[in-house]
């Protein structure tokens, strides 16, 4: 009697509140979603209008005269996807190599150092990006001006390893230590166990951890408008061209548009096409996370 009053008080009267709190967190979030989206589809209306689909096609940005997203959305996707592509190899090797070879107390120390990076302000690696790393992509490259997507790119991979390589680590760490005793009685070494028995487990947490940083990336403003430069145009195959991005652009004119009617409604329309990206982006990745973890 005494036991199921118990699970009573404590299972159905505090479980149900703290139910609600969660229920009323997440509604929250979702008319904040909703009228952000909405916010966005009013403000873009008039260059949608004005534009039509030339507006995403459209390979010209002349202010006063017409306004096309291509060049922007082409460098966002460029600089995200080789930043992505810089930063795998190297996040997924550090996170393995840190979950099951390092011993416990070199693992809470790496794992300070990758939260304290990941915590670092945009700016500050602008900051450095501009002091060293154009310097050094001009002069390595031999290149006239280091300003480049392939610079912008390099960057957010540096930006968004520790964010990648500690949530990998996280759901690497994770998987219940009953798998690798399986398999080490199975006769495999500490390698196998790690790429074909650790890894597989821990896939839903590592694309959730590879969808944070392509969220970091696809939204850093600063950081990027100070080394990728600021030529409107689509950049083809060259990574080595000055070039922009959506969330560049939009930090470049956003201040001097405000008010200033189509500018302004086509800098909203650019700022719709990231929140779609990304949304798009999001639902694909948990689509893959909960067919994963089924």
């Amino acid at each position: 009697m005494k036991a199921g009053f118990g699970r009573g008080l404590f299972g159905t009267h505090h479980s149900e509140p703290v139910g609600w709190v969660f229920a009323a967190m997440n509604f929250i979030f979702f008319l904040c979603a909703v009228g952000l989206g909405l916010f966005l589809v009013v403000e873009s209306v008039p260059i949608l209008r004005s534009e039509g689909w030339g507006f995403l096609l459209g390979e010209n940005w002349w202010v006063g005269e017409t306004f096309g997203a291509l060049p922007m959305i082409c460098g966002s996707l460029i600089v995200t996807g080789l930043a992505i592509f810089l930063v795998l190899p190297v996040a997924l090797s550090g996170a393995l190599f840190t979950s099951e070879y390092l011993p416990s107390s070199f693992r809470r120390r790496v794992k300070g150092i990758m939260e304290l990076l990941a915590g670092v302000p945009g700016i500050i690696y602008g900051l450095l990006g501009v002091s060293f790393l154009t310097v050094g992509v001009k002069d390595v490259l031999n290149l006239l001006d280091g300003n480049t997507l392939f610079t912008a790119g390099f960057l957010l991979a540096i930006m968004i390893l520790p964010t990648v390589l500690t949530l990998s680590e996280d759901a690497l760490h994770s998987v219940p230590s009953e798998f690798r005793e399986a398999a080490e009685s199975l006769g495999l070494t500490k390698l196998q166990i790690a790429l074909w028995v650790v890894l597989p487990q821990s896939l839903p947490g590592i694309v959730g951890a590879v969808l944070l940083g392509i969220g970091r990336a696809m939204g850093e403003t600063i950081a990027v408008m100070l080394v990728i430069g600021s030529l409107d145009r689509v950049p083809g195959f060259n990574l080595f061209v000055s070039g922009q991005t959506i969330p560049s652009k939009l930090g470049r004119e956003a201040v001097e548009a405000l008010g200033s009617g189509l500018h302004w409604s086509a800098l909203m329309g650019l700022g719709l096409t990231l929140f779609i990206m990304v949304a798009v982006l999001t639902f694909f990745g948990n689509l893959f996370v909960r067919r994963s973890s089924q």
